[in-house]
């Protein structure tokens, strides 16, 4: 029998629904190469602490503990801006918030290769932090409209590998504009990068929604849905989102203390020439790059999110610790890499366990508290490792922060595996 003409004004189109399936992909892509270009910017200033024309110009010398707070300053305002800007992004929707976003980073960015002062690098650094902190509620927001729950940590896989391969493209190029050409304008091409190439891409392929249909349709649910203060109420008073929020703390502290400091371990600890530390540098990122694709697989396909990361996290921290053991530079690299992978496999499937539990009326508010809680913690990790380095003079008395972090974060998983 045929359709009455209400269905078939209501029904979305076949070709709609192709196109929405096939355009979900494009727009996981301009969200993972904005999470590739925020790494360049974030990172760029760990490969400078090594740099003697950089730090004349700072007035620092190499001194661990103030160039630590460059990166601390970042991380702060990143991890305040997570909290309180991502509601922005359930309020005005994520596309727009990604537009201004990254008009922001490239202003930024720039304005830092003028700079001739401590001060005023680290007030950049903190408004860099602020612009950049919405960014991945932004993007989760969009993969839970884009996207249904059997694709999402794959969904969410391709966004999250921009990190780990931001590092690892970002410190061997941010090296190269450095020896190249100085580092101011290692800044201006990071700049030039978001406004040319990173912004056009958005405004032409991002949307909050496909044109004329929900992309990602949910599971429909008897009854009202709650409003955007009671879904706020319901994450607020679950348990299982804070231990998610906890065991996050331990994943960004690795990931900040790692970012901050793996150069200047290299080069300072195991004698690596600066031309071949930004090489070295990279293998433990690319080796999260693998980490992400088969944790958010295995996770898609055994439906054990919390497994997987809490195993993951865990077996990170064990692989770090044996960093310090290893005879060469060669060797090293390898656990580093070993430590790495594991420590991919747990940033997507995370963001997949955070869609499994928050309503979806506040999810991107969720996700900042989440991402601006855990971040806070690991905007400790540069200044604490920095000021563990100048007592010690040991960077492997540093790099347990990463381990004790990582091994607790991992632990804290161990509830939630029976449902999860």
């Amino acid at each position: 029998m045929d359709m009455s003409s209400s269905e078939r004004s209501t029904s979305p189109p076949v070709q709609a629904i192709s196109s929405a399936g096939s355009r979900r992909w494009i727009v996981a892509a301009v969200l993972f190469l904005s999470v590739l270009a925020g790494f360049f910017d974030r990172i760029s200033i760990a490969v400078l602490f090594t740099n003697t024309d950089f730090q004349a110009a700072m007035g620092t010398g190499f001194d661990p503990t103030r160039l630590g707070l460059l990166m601390t300053a970042f991380v702060i305002a990143y991890g305040f801006s997570n909290v309180f800007l991502s509601t922005l992004v359930d309020l005005f929707g994520p596309s727009r918030m990604l537009y201004l976003s990254i008009v922001l980073w490239g202003v930024f960015m720039a304005l830092m290769g003028g700079v001739g002062s401590f001060t005023a690098m680290i007030v950049l650094r903190a408004l860099l932090g602020v612009a950049e902190g919405p960014q991945f509620s932004i993007a989760n927001s969009l993969v839970a409209r884009w996207f249904p729950p059997h694709l999402r940590a794959r969904g969410n896989s391709i966004w999250t590998i921009g990190s780990p391969l931001g590092s690892a493209i970002g410190f061997p190029l941010t090296t190269w504009l450095v020896i190249s050409y100085g580092w101011r304008e290692s800044f201006f091409v990071l700049a030039a990068f978001n406004i040319l190439a990173i912004l056009p891409l958005a405004l032409l392929f991002v949307r909050d929604n496909a044109k004329g249909m929900e992309a990602a349709p949910v599971p429909v649910v008897s009854g009202p849905q709650p409003s955007y203060r009671e879904s706020v109420r319901l994450f607020a008073s679950d348990w299982r989102f804070w231990l998610i929020v906890v065991s996050s703390c331990g994943t960004l502290i690795y990931l900040w203390g790692l970012n901050s400091w793996l150069p200047s371990y290299l080069i300072h600890q195991r004698h690596i020439a600066p031309d071949k530390a930004g090489l070295y540098a990279a293998l433990p990122f690319l080796s999260v790059f693998l980490g992400q694709i088969g944790g958010s697989y295995l996770s898609d396909r055994l439906g054990k999110r919390a497994l997987v990361a809490g195993l993951g996290l865990a077996m990170a921290g064990v692989f770090m610790y044996f960093v310090s053991f290893m005879p060469s530079p060669q060797t090293t690299a390898l656990m580093l890499s070993l430590s790495g992978l594991c420590w991919g496999t747990v940033t997507p499937v995370s963001y997949a366990l955070i869609l499994d539990v928050v309503p979806r009326g506040a999810l991107a508010t969720a996700v900042g508290l989440k991402n601006g809680l855990s971040n806070l913690a690991g905007a400790l990790a540069p200044l604490v490792m920095g000021v563990i380095v100048s007592r010690t003079g040991s960077f492997d008395a540093a790099f347990l922060v990463l381990v004790g972090s990582s091994i607790i974060g991992g632990l804290l998983m161990l509830p939630l595996m029976r449902k999860y």
